[in-house]
């Protein structure tokens, strides 16, 4: 980065500070995993690791899946403080994308909302046992429950019992949880 221009756009920033996030998270070991890269565009982030901005690393895990993962390398923190990009827990607008109950909808459509509360609703239901059916979920246009499933908004789980009526089924995540409660759909 030393020495270059580097023009930075607004998806460089937020990837940026998407990858500044997971920093502090011991299980990903301080990495972005690169699932979560999903809705950026892969040009980005190749051409943040092109100018040294970004460096890859292996996510070593118990299952031995081990994904690949991104962080920002330690000599482009300062640089990219000279160009006003602040990480610390001083920088102005840093403070409020780090604030535990302000939740961002960027990606977040109406028909990803809708699913949420459906989901929210479905899981409020005795008969369902505490989530939202998955034959159920069935009936929802299949991009937006992976995008959901994919981001982290939901997650899948299986049960199992003599009782069980539903073996298969989403609830929230506490992400989607304080969304629907901005939004004035949950307590």
């Amino acid at each position: 980065m030393e020495g270059r221009t580097v023009i930075l756009t607004e998806k460089h920033i937020q990837l940026l500070k998407d990858i500044n996030r997971y920093s502090r998270i011991k299980r990903y070991h301080g990495l972005l995993p690169r699932k979560e890269c999903f809705m950026f565009d892969d040009a980005v982030l190749e051409s943040l690791q092109e100018n040294g901005i970004v460096e890859e690393g292996v996510i070593f895990t118990r299952c031995g899946s081990n994904p690949t993962g991104y962080r920002i390398a330690e000599h482009a923190k300062e640089e990219l403080k000279k160009l006003g990009v602040d990480f610390s827990d001083h920088g102005g607008d840093w403070d409020k994308v780090k604030e535990e109950e302000v939740v961002t909808l960027d990606q977040l459509e109406k028909e990803h909302i809708d699913a949420l509360v459906d989901v929210y609703h479905f899981s409020k239901t005795n008969k369902f046992g505490g989530m939202a059916p998955t034959d159920i979920m069935d009936d929802y246009d299949k991009a937006v429950i992976d995008y959901l499933y994919d981001a982290g908004y939901i997650f899948q789980i299986k049960v199992k019992g003599k009782n069980v009526k539903y073996e298969k089924g989403f609830v929230l995540s506490d992400k989607s949880m304080k969304i629907l409660k901005q939004l004035g759909y949950a307590m």
